[in-house]
């Protein structure tokens, strides 16, 4: 066998391994003993010929597998299985947009020249959660996809009427939205995700609870109006919280599991926010005079309520699932016995 052949044999077996790794295991062995007994019988530069077609329709050929994998079956599909635990794949795509707005709001807060940096960033991260929606949708709305469902109602709701300097948000997140249904209609051809949808939330409230989340991640990252010294540093361990319950929400098994995670998740960050806002002279950066302190008990009061309401605001998807159990109960005793 000649040098050039052995050399095309190892170029090919390494272009192999951009195929997944399922498919390589099942077929990449075959496909490279086809290739090797195709060339061994031609001369010349027939074989360099034969590599370079490969090499072309190599680009074409990944995106059909990978496509097979994420949109047809395996991939990042959850398989919409009640309280089955997420891969840690699945947990990182449903993480990720949590991430993604703790690293624009810390962009937010750093210097820049750009009047418009903050608006590109901003838009960026809607785009991120628009695509993520749009494979969740085309996937029949697994369980990771709920943080960008979420993340989506949240934006379209907040977009509406807002501003990044001086430039309305709605009109390009309602047609970056627009267009994401459009295309999810456009590729399923079906209402199927739609009824997966809340056939999934009606059997699984906990669900909803995490895209509840989302807003509980906005207010505890954006951190408005906050010029603490070493601010960067806590809104770091903020998006670290937030993203840690979302991620152990996705690794439970059970109801209780995903529930101790993001109220984890809420708690956390919410204890570095107070920390945060009572370590800095917010009057004497605005040379604002001394105000009256507060008795202590006003203060535990004011956290418990605070606490309370952000809460119930995460949790009554889940205090409706219990409490419908609770009714089927005590309607029918003898089916739940």
């Amino acid at each position: 066998m000649s040098a050039i052949i052995r050399i095309i044999k190892r170029l090919y077996a390494l272009l192999l391994h951009l195929y997944p790794r399922q498919f390589h295991k099942a077929y990449g062995q075959e496909m490279q003993t086809v290739f090797t007994e195709v060339i061994t019988h031609e001369s010349g530069l027939r074989p360099v010929s034969l590599f370079l077609h490969e090499l072309i329709d190599l680009p074409g050929s990944l995106i059909r597998i990978y496509a097979a994998q994420w949109f047809r079956g395996g991939g990042m599909c959850a398989k919409n299985e009640y309280y089955m635990p997420s891969t840690r794949w699945q947990a990182f795509i449903g993480t990720l947009p949590f991430l993604a707005f703790g690293i624009v709001s810390m962009i937010d807060k750093t210097d820049h020249v750009n009047p418009f940096r903050d608006l590109y960033f901003y838009l960026g991260f809607c785009l991120l959660v628009s695509v993520g929606l749009l494979v969740g949708w085309i996937r029949g709305f697994p369980l990771w996809s709920y943080s960008y469902l979420g993340w989506s109602v949240f934006l379209i709701w907040i977009g509406s009427n807002g501003r990044i300097n001086r430039v309305p948000l709605a009109p390009p997140i309602l047609l970056m939205f627009g267009v994401m249904v459009l295309a999810a209609l456009l590729w399923t051809r079906s209402l199927n995700p739609i009824k997966n949808l809340f056939r999934d939330i009606w059997n699984d409230w906990t669900r909803l609870s995490l895209c509840m989340y989302t807003f509980i991640a906005f207010v505890f990252l954006i951190y408005d109006e906050n010029h603490h010294p070493y601010l960067l540093t806590f809104m770091a361990a903020s998006t670290l919280t937030i993203s840690a319950g979302a991620w152990f929400f996705f690794r439970s098994s059970d109801l209780i599991g995903r529930v101790v995670s993001i109220l984890g998740g809420y708690f956390s960050s919410n204890v570095i926010g107070q920390i945060c806002e009572n370590t800095w002279d917010a009057q004497a950066y605005y040379n604002l005079p001394e105000g009256t302190p507060s008795p202590w008990y006003m203060s535990i009061f004011r956290t418990v309520m605070i606490f309370s309401f952000f809460a119930v605001i995460l949790f009554w998807p889940v205090i409706i699932s219990l409490f419908n159990r609770l009714l089927a109960r005590l309607l029918n005793p003898t089916k739940s016995g």
